[in-house]
């Protein structure tokens, strides 16, 4: 339960249908084409861009509840990353900067082209480390014990979490108790994009912290429907 591969074939189709399209046009010894592929795929390029940047401002991500995967040898319940919007604008945000910076290297001069050898390189390495990024990630679990975070790279246990002033808030009162890759606060959700609704994860993190006594009980399926039961009736 890492990236889906689906996140990468939209990261990197299009600047890779774009690269494609303009070696093309430049080995097939007709420059003059390159204006209406230029005419084409700019506007289809920055209406892409502007489709992520909505995609980017909504709030709620996937479905709204969890799915049951096994950890450890344990059914838990847990929440994928999922890294779709940031793939779809980064990715014809790139496309973009590869057209133009792809152009560029035609115009004589220096100026120029040394500009667009900048933005070719700013541009890789922001894909890159988008990509380490989605390599690296991991779903969220919860399971009796506590939270794993990026498929257990850091468990905070119930212990370490303490109900904050505001339902349904908590803090990490002992950082202490936190295992493998320290952390300073608990945030799930914002530092890796997941495929479950914030609101469902904070509410059901909350639940947990009210209600010790059905922490046994994750991993099931009834307590998957009494979760999501719970959470529709509180929402209401």
């Amino acid at each position: 339960m890492g990236a889906r591969p689906g996140d990468y074939v939209v990261l990197l189709g299009p600047p890779v249908v774009v690269g494609s399209a303009v070696g093309v046009v430049l080995l097939s010894g007709e420059p003059e084409a390159f204006l209406p592929l230029l005419l084409v795929l700019q506007p289809l390029t920055t209406l892409g861009i502007v489709v992520g940047l909505v995609q980017l401002t909504r709030t709620t991500r996937g479905p709204q509840t969890f799915q049951l995967v096994v950890y450890e040898g344990h059914v838990v319940f847990g929440a994928r990353p999922t890294f779709r919007r940031q793939c779809i604008f980064n990715g014809l945000l790139s496309a973009a900067l590869l057209l133009m910076a792809l152009n560029g290297l035609r115009v004589p001069g220096r100026i120029v082209p040394g500009l667009s050898w900048v933005i070719l390189a700013l541009n890789g390495g922001a894909i890159l480390l988008l990509l380490v990024r989605m390599i690296r990630s991991g779903p969220l679990l919860i399971t009796p014990d506590g939270i794993a975070i990026d498929g257990g790279r850091t468990f905070v246990p119930w212990a370490a979490l303490q109900a904050g002033p505001d339902r349904p808030q908590w803090t990490l009162s002992h950082p202490e108790l936190v295992r493998g890759r320290p952390i300073k606060r608990f945030q799930p959700g914002q530092i890796v994009p997941l495929d479950v609704s914030l609101w469902f994860l904070f509410r059901a993190i909350h639940s947990y912290l009210d209600h010790p006594e059905r922490r046994t009980a994750i991993g099931t399926p009834e307590e998957l429907e009494h979760l999501r039961g719970t959470l529709a009736r509180q929402s209401t």
